[in-house]
């Protein structure tokens, strides 16, 4: 968690104050720093005691260093496989090496650093953790979450509309801008010099950097095996070491093998957490049972239902700062709260569909082989689109016709993906899925909602399968170890078979499934036909009143649909649109 934030230009307290309150939640204590190039204020999630401990089991949390002229002000943490000690280190390696230095970095962090007249912010290299900038009135701003830059004074918040039909395709905001005009998102394992007179990211960390390092000799005890020690660096280099830890415990293959891979290494209390909506919904409870029993874990079960987060949806929208449609983010939120009774760190499964050939690229592969034979430029990437099954047919009638006719499907849909496909590096269909779906799913879906709903609480998350390592042993490693024979994930299935019970294994992906479905028939009815008004829409001016009254009453021309999903996306945007644009309270 933690944050940093800070602007260009001449020093101005008030400013910094303003930013500081916004992000309050992710931390206190500021420290700061002024010069003569830019501002940069740092809050740091962990006590002094909690940093001492993350310090002695080689992280570099949260501060400020300095190695003469040169800043490096830190966010997050830098984990002992980086070789930087210290931040005043770092700031002596950029001295000498430049932005050079920023390869070996490893970690969920966002780094500022100022040399002189420059102002250098960095992402890692996985997206664990988020950095957004803005140029408005002469300055320039960053921050980890948007809310400590767009109540910067006289600035307009304006809604792009291809950022709309975006949203309502992909159910989140997939590259550089977000859903505000003049509001950039910087992407993982990028710098960008916002001191420059024309501000452009570069890359410095290089996903695909083993792809062609050739394995064809190599067995597949070979690839498992360096899994394994890949996968234990990651967990125990982030592992606190005679603390209470939590899980997210699924019931799923990831979780489990995260779960698998701590009670192997840790020494202290393990509790894992489980949550369902109710016995009259599918559940995986006896997944997650059979899990913690086998690696003997303190086990909770968490009955969740929207009559607990109802009253504090708009919160928890506020959190999100760009909106996100993902059902599950009120429960993350809720289920997160009760985990920071009982520890202060949780680690988590995901990455485990992005890295290493989940379900859902599936039906993308058959439409490869079997598919039809009228091909252009951009058909896969409406394959992909209609694979995805959000609201990318559907978008042209539930926008506004004024809003609809200044989007172009092509331009602001299709194209963030064309170039994917199209690249020549990496080749294979299923490698070309999993780097879109660790740039994009992974950076601006799974890794924000994760941050921002578990650290509303002061809950600090741990991804160790989306380590920095991990990202490029997916690509080195055979697709085959992949996904093969409609069997996915095949590394983490035999590299764990002999630590996880049989039927973790053996089973097919199945997810966790909100049952939104059900709820807007039952307690979110009343909520969303209020919210979702036609009076309200229209007012709005963004979407077709008349459309969004047919999917309340769970009426359209496609027949049964996903009602409940595109609901909850049009819930989502609507009290985001009102806390962030409108201004109204969260």
């Amino acid at each position: 968690m933690g944050a940093i934030f800070g602007f260009t230009g001449a020093p101005d307290p008030a400013r910094l104050t303003a930013m500081q309150t916004a992000l309050a939640h992710r931390g206190n204590e500021l420290a700061s720093v002024s010069t003569g190039t830019a501002t940069i204020g740092v809050l740091p999630a962990l006590s002094a005691s909690e940093a001492a401990a993350a310090h002695a089991r080689g992280m570099v949390t949260s501060g400020i260093g300095r190695s003469g002229d040169i800043v490096v002000a830190l966010a997050g943490y830098l984990l002992a496989s980086s070789e930087v000690p210290s931040l005043s280190v770092l700031a002596e390696r950029f001295g000498a090496e430049g932005v050079a230095c920023l390869r070996p970095l490893r970690g969920a962090f966002v780094i500022a650093i100022v040399d002189h007249d420059r102002l250098i912010v960095v992402r890692d290299g996985g997206g664990v953790r988020t950095a957004y900038h803005l140029t408005h009135a002469g300055r320039r701003y960053f921050a980890v979450e948007p809310k400590a830059i767009v109540n910067t004074p006289g600035f307009a918040r304006r809604i792009r509309p291809a950022a709309v039909a975006q949203y309502l395709s992909y159910s989140f905001l997939p590259g550089e801008t977000t859903m505000l005009e003049g509001v950039h998102e910087l992407l993982p394992g990028q710098w960008i010099d916002l001191a420059a007179a024309q501000p452009t990211s570069h890359m410095y960390f290089d996903v695909l950097a083993r792809l062609d390092e050739g394995g064809a000799a190599r067995s597949e005890a070979d690839w498992l095996e360096e899994f394994r020690a890949l996968h234990a660096a990651a967990v125990r280099e982030r592992a606190p070491r005679g603390e209470k830890v939590a899980v997210f415990l699924s019931g799923g293959l990831d979780s489990s093998v995260v779960t698998a891979e701590l009670c192997k290494q840790h020494d202290g209390n393990i509790q894992t957490f489980s949550i369902h909506f109710g016995p009259e919904h599918p559940n995986e409870l006896s997944y997650a049972e059979a899990v913690a029993k086998r690696c003997g874990t303190e086990h909770h079960e968490v009955h969740l239902d929207p009559n607990q987060f109802l009253p504090r949806l708009r919160k928890i929208i506020w959190h999100l700062d760009d909106p996100i449609g993902d059902p599950i983010t009120a429960p993350n939120f809720e289920l997160a709260e009760r985990v920071r009774k009982h520890a202060r760190w949780a680690f988590n499964g995901e990455g485990g569909d992005p890295l290493f050939g989940g379900p859902k690229n599936i039906p993308m592969m058959l439409h490869h082989w079997y598919g039809g034979i009228e091909r252009d430029d951009s058909f896969r990437a409406r394959m992909y689109l209609q694979s995805y099954r959000r609201s990318y047919e559907e978008w042209p009638v539930l926008m506004a016709p004024d809003w609809a006719k200044q989007v172009d499907a092509k331009r602001d849909l299709e194209d963030l993906l064309t170039p994917y496909f199209d690249a020549t590096r990496p080749a294979g269909l299923l490698n070309k899925l999993s780097l879109i779906n660790i740039k994009l799913k992974g950076a601006h879906l799974i890794l924000p909602k994760v941050d921002r709903m578990t650290g509303a609480s002061g809950l600090l998350t741990l991804s160790p399968l989306f380590d920095e390592r991990l990202l490029q042993f997916s690509f080195a490693m055979p697709p085959t170890l992949k996904l093969c024979a409609g069997i996915e994930k095949i590394a983490l299935k035999r590299a764990y078979q002999n630590d996880l019970p049989e039927q973790i294994i053996a089973r097919p992906k199945s997810g966790m499934r909100v049952p939104v479905q059900q709820w807007f028939r039952g307690p979110l009815r009343a909520y969303a036909q209020e919210v979702l008004s036609e009076a309200a829409v229209a007012k709005a001016g963004i979407f077709d009143p008349k459309r969004v009254a047919k999917l309340l009453a769970y009426e359209s021309e496609e027949g049964p649909g996903r009602f409940g999903l595109r609901l909850w996306m049009l819930l989502t945007f609507e009290l985001w649109r009102r806390i962030v644009v409108e201004g109204e309270a969260p």
